[in-house]
């Protein structure tokens, strides 16, 4: 799928890569998209983030979630195409009344085996900029952000990636 605003962006392995399924098949669809892969190529980046999906699939197990996640960086790490993004800070909800506990305590448990800990894995960041948004208009849902945070989250991925000249 391409989006004519941004045409170099491409939205790929959606089933694959929700955290729906394990893991192993998000890498492996992001093999098939990127040809060779044995080979790095320094065209295309991967962004990944599937920390609730991944909790909810791990019978909401902190651990397990954790350990599903690192055992998916360590299958990336030597292809180096994948960054992957934190999980959101949960606003609490009465629906949801353990999901931002959880939430952190997964971010917490994931930054030993990201960078800047592990330089291996790239790693953005999304969880300490959500949590310091604090207007009332930041999520619509307690998970779910607005068009402007997630702006933010989008100029710390060009940050991440490209080159001041």
């Amino acid at each position: 799928e391409t989006n004519a605003t941004f045409p170099f962006v491409q939205y790929q392995c959606e089933d694959e890569c929700y955290g729906k399924n394990a893991l192993d098949v998000c890498s492996q669809c992001i093999s098939s998209f990127s040809g060779n892969t044995n080979r790095s190529n320094d065209d295309d980046v991967w962004v990944v983030g599937v920390g609730v999906h991944t909790y909810a699939r791990a019978k909401r197990q902190v651990d397990m979630a954790v350990q599903h996640i690192q055992q998916f960086l360590n299958t990336e790490q030597e292809h180096n195409r994948t960054i992957y993004v934190s999980p959101p800070q949960y606003f609490h909800r009465e629906d949801y009344p353990t999901q931002s506990i959880n939430m952190e305590r997964l971010y917490r448990g994931l930054l030993p085996h990201v960078a800047p800990e592990n330089a291996a894995h790239p790693f953005l960041d999304v969880f300490e900029l959500t949590q310091s948004c604090t207007m009332e208009n930041c999520t619509y849902d307690g998970g779910h952000r607005s068009r402007y945070v997630n702006r933010w989250k989008a100029q710390l991925l060009l940050n991440m990636l490209c080159e001041v000249r």
